[in-house]
């Protein structure tokens, strides 16, 4: 499959190195359209930006930088930057107290400096922090010296650029990510570069998607779902991103199917729920995929998106730890109700709950994963990691259960 061949070929590339390929061989393609601002964003100019902010993100931070903004061409411009300058992304959920998150953050992760923008502080009645640095007075203080120096920067053979932007190291941390920590405090979870790379081309193998050419962005990107499939899935294949900064804005989002026409469209089951209903027949006619993931997707959902748009809904599933995907109904193979079968390089094994022996197949039990996209550990949680990776399995806390053709049923949390 076209996923082996990448990953056995010999030029094992980071995020940036395949973003920085992709700007270098389309420059004056459309990588961002931001329809929050208004701002479009080729992957050429995305290049120079990210080349600026990195210069300016390795003055400001050691080792970690915190990113508490929206789903926006500033947000994904700030990531790759960071990426760029060797720090590694901190991303802030600003939608579950903002302040709070941000102080957490700083504490768990050992940094100092948080890049956000006004607008987002005024929209979350969160206080500027005496760290924060805003994305607009670092892009309204760039002088002419550094805009020239980045341009040729930009120019020089990609080869050299990709020396100047992190060496081929797959084990450095790309992200550092929250869970929702609905149980007790968020736990801290950092993917590498492994992890994230490895669940990009193994979901866009399995689901065919470097054919296509523009997918909606609107997830946010402290998210992991987001992460990988809004932000980083597009700019190393190429694809470009209609973002959104607001998900829950379901007549807007609407609009942007129908005037922006996406190939590709994920999402949660209550945001295609809302998108769906505020839609008439015909406006969804771009769209060739819809993946749902995150919660159970119900009956009457598939059954909306099949009367009024003629579309399939493919359910998938995944967790912060495992970069997100780890199953999800192959397009020519849907079994709608499952969570669909393991992506390529991933494992799935069931374990019975009261002796850990492996469950045959259609008996629950608890939902174990190995593969490139499972993480190494929490960070700073040697107690916790080490209660849920035995010898690399991830114990996912979820129960369910394979049936006989190797698809995966979800059945409840333990």
């Amino acid at each position: 499959s076209l996923f082996q061949t990448m990953v056995s070929c010999e030029d094992v590339r980071m995020l940036q190195h395949r973003f920085i390929d992709t700007a270098k061989d389309n420059p004056e393609k459309l990588a961002i359209a931001d329809r929050t601002t208004g701002r479009d964003v080729s992957f050429g100019r995305a290049l120079i930006a990210a080349i600026l902010l990195a210069r300016r993100f390795r003055k400001l931070e050691r080792g970690r930088l915190g990113i508490m903004l929206p789903t926006s061409a500033g947000g994904a411009l700030a990531i790759i930057g960071a990426t760029f300058a060797g720090r590694t992304p901190v991303m802030i959920n600003y939608s579950t107290g903002a302040e709070k998150n941000c102080l957490y953050a700083q504490k768990q992760c050992d940094f100092k400096k948080i890049i956000t923008a006004r607008a987002l502080l005024e929209k979350t009645g969160c206080k500027a922090l005496p760290d924060m640095v805003f994305i607009e007075d670092i892009l309204e203080s760039l002088s002419k010296f550094e805009q020239i120096n980045a341009l040729i920067q930009s120019k020089l053979p990609r080869s050299w650029i990709k020396k100047l932007s992190g060496s081929n190291d797959l084990s450095k941390p790309a992200v550092i990510l929250f869970t929702s920590g609905s149980e007790k405090d968020p736990k801290v979870v950092q993917l590498t570069q492994r992890n994230i790379l490895s669940n990009i081309d193994s979901f866009s193998d399995m689901m065919g998607i470097y054919e296509m050419d523009n997918l909606l962005a609107v997830l946010p990107y402290f998210h992991v779902f987001g992460l990988t499939i809004n932000l980083w899935t597009p700019l190393c294949l190429g694809i470009s991103a209609t973002t959104y900064s607001n998900p829950l804005e379901f007549k807007t989002i609407a609009k942007i199917i129908k005037n922006d026409k996406p190939s590709l469209l994920v999402g949660t089951p209550l945001f295609l729920e809302g998108y769906a209903r505020q839609s008439d027949p015909g406006d969804f006619e771009s769209v060739e995929l819809t993946v749902s993931g995150a919660d159970k997707c119900p009956d009457s959902l598939r059954e909306l998106y099949r009367k009024k748009h003629g579309l399939e809904i493919f359910e998938g599933y995944g967790t912060t730890e495992t970069s997100p995907v780890i199953s999800v109904n192959p397009r020519d193979a849907n079994r709608p109700g499952s969570i669909g079968i393991p992506i390529p390089g991933t494992s799935v094994k069931i374990e019975n709950i009261d002796t850990g022996e492996e469950c045959p197949p259609e008996i629950i039990g608890r939902i174990l994963v190995k593969g490139d996209g499972v993480m190494e550990g929490y960070l700073n949680d040697i107690e916790e990691s080490h209660l849920r990776i035995k010898s690399g399995w991830y114990d996912t806390g979820d129960l369910g259960y394979l049936d006989i053709d190797g698809y995966l049923w979800h059945k409840g949390r333990l």
